[in-house]
């Protein structure tokens, strides 16, 4: 029974075969010519999948839609190809939907770059199969989070979109440092992404970007600074710090999405706060009067000035006059722009939040409290109470001292400690620096002179800016010190009201601030103005920057 199977079997065989015509031939199950074709024309696809996942990334495109829609096309035409009995069908097929499906990412892509990003088939064909041709440029170096540095790309083994993300980065960067720009702004517009550095205290709009290129500067800052690439919508937060020529400076980055893509503000650290009293443009008595005033065990000083006007400058450098070494110092800050060392500051972050953690650090008894403002009754009681006490350092905004001085009383609702304890208010504004290089004396208009109450005698010349140079053949260069601008730095120019034990009493009193301004005057105070107006007098800055400043919005 066994054995007959197999016989049944055979003869089985035996007459299919001679149903078929004889015998068949053993042959080749898998052809190698084509085999080698189909190793070959595959590569194009595995290449373009990644590539297109990433260039994706870069145009702010829906890269996982785009990446899958690759993937899948592809590999359906792929499969079809294996399928299709006749070989040249197959691949023709597979041809057909795997360059459709690229040629239809290329044209999407392109659209939404400037012409110079754009690509052709060409040159795609070129950046899958070859390494990058785009040298790398260092300018500066580059340390993100935990202060790591960030090594430059190598240009045969990275990336092409890494080598041009870093050297996209690195030129902002230089850029931002070679224009001495304080703060810097990158934000979609239209079909551009408008770029705006803010030097000495003016915003200044530089080249515009394609979209491709602010986000690949963004992707590779938010990398560095340790924050999260992926999330596009969510405000972040992160630090880098750069190096150039030797002197090291740190960057704050603040990123969020909008409607049209990704946005980022910079703001250099070193250059958005000076705290040192000295570098901060007053005069030799005012200087010597203020810190009269503020070395003291208690008492309260106030300083006022625009929003802008450098107030947290003065604060700090107020702060660091005090000895934190024997003193113990405090700080209450909606936010903490500069980390103090030896100096406990808290970030109170809402208005609302001050009186509680004001009271809180009152009862860890400091000896100096720096507050930066204060808004509410409440907060302000305190801050009059604790004066008593302890040195009491306060911001607030008022376009002059004695506006300041107003806002003071009404926040205190006529607290009897308000007056007793304060020794001084002083208001600020910032000017820019004419430019040494290249400003131009010229000689004032009398009559303008005279509007200002100033003899015309006693005025030589005044100074504008220019911005250029001028060789002996009457070429004009634009100043390499400036770039331009005609001003270079800024300085503050202050107002100090020192509080005397008349002007107490005439406050005691009742008095109005017009007869607090006059008994003042009779004290020989300059006002904020006329302090701003020495400074265009000794050449400084022009009379174009005073009013510039003037001219903008009064608290």
């Amino acid at each position: 029974m066994t054995q007959a199977i197999p016989e049944a079997f055979s003869g089985l065989i035996a007459g299919l075969l001679a149903q078929a015509g004889g015998p068949v031939e053993v042959g080749y199950y898998v052809d190698p010519v084509k085999a080698a074709t189909m190793a070959v024309l595959i590569i194009p696809w595995l290449k373009a999948c990644p590539w297109v996942y990433k260039d994706a990334k870069i145009v702010r495109a829906p890269r996982a839609v785009w990446g899958a829609t690759m993937m899948i096309c592809g590999g359906l035409g792929f499969l079809l190809w294996l399928l299709i009995p006749h070989f040249v069908t197959g691949l023709l097929l597979y041809l057909l939907i795997f360059c459709a499906t690229l040629i239809t990412y290329v044209v999407y892509r392109n659209g939404r770059v400037d012409e110079d990003a754009r690509i052709g088939l060409s040159s795609l064909m070129k950046r899958g199969q070859a390494k990058s041709k785009e040298k790398v440029v260092v300018h500066l170096k580059i340390y993100g989070a935990g202060n790591k540095i960030m090594p430059a790309p190598d240009p045969q083994t990275a990336d092409p979109t890494e080598v041009h993300a870093y050297n996209l980065t690195q030129e902002l960067l230089y850029d931002m440092m070679w224009r001495r720009a304080s703060e810097a702004d990158m934000a979609p517009a239209g079909e551009q992404v408008r770029v705006r550095f803010v030097i000495d205290g003016v915003a200044v709009d530089r080249p515009p970007k394609a979209p491709g290129e602010s986000e690949a500067i963004i992707q590779y800052l938010k990398q560095a600074a340790g924050m999260a690439v992926d999330d596009r919508r969510r405000p972040q937060k992160g630090k880098i710090s750069i190096d150039a020529a030797g002197v090291q400076t740190e960057i704050s980055l603040t990123s969020a999405g909008t409607t049209g893509g990704q946005r980022m503000h910079f703001r250099v650290v070193k250059e958005f706060v000076q705290t040192q009293l000295d570098e901060l443009g007053m005069t030799d008595e005012t200087l010597s009067k203020i810190r009269q005033l503020t070395q003291v065990d208690r008492g309260l000083f106030i300083v006022s000035g625009q929003p802008g006007s450098g107030m947290t400058s003065t604060l700090y450098s107020l702060l660091r006059e005090q000895d934190a070494f024997i003193k113990q110092l405090v700080t209450l800050e909606a936010k903490v722009d500069v980390d103090m060392e030896n100096i406990t500051q808290h970030a109170y972050g809402e208005s609302g939040k001050l009186r509680h953690d004001l009271a809180a650090a009152l009862r860890r008894d400091p000896d100096v409290v720096m507050v930066d403002q204060c808004r509410d009754v409440e907060s302000a009681k305190l801050i009059a109470d604790a004066a008593a006490e302890k040195f009491i350092l306060l911001g607030m905004h008022a376009s002059e001292s004695f506006s300041a001085l107003a806002k003071w009383l009404k926040a205190t609702g006529g607290h009897r400690s308000a007056i007793e304890h304060l020794r001084g208010v002083i208001c600020q504004m910032l000017l820019r620096k004419l430019c040494p290089k290249c400003r131009e004396p010229y000689k004032p208009d009398p009559l303008q002179l005279a509007k200002a109450n100033i003899p015309a005698e006693s005025i030589d010349v005044f100074y504008r800016p220019t911005g250029k140079l001028v060789d002996e053949k009457g070429r004009e260069s634009v100043c390499p010190v400036c770039q331009g601008s005609g001003y270079f730095g800024r300085f503050a120019a202050f107002e100090l009201l020192e509080m005397t034990d008349d002007l107490k009493k005439m406050i005691a009193a009742g008095s109005s601030l017009t007869h607090l301004k006059a008994a003042a005057r009779k004290k020989n105070m300059l006002y904020l103005q006329e302090q701003a107006f020495s400074k265009v007098i000794a050449g400084e800055t022009s009379v174009e920057e005073l009013i510039r400043v003037s001219r903008q919005k009064r608290a």
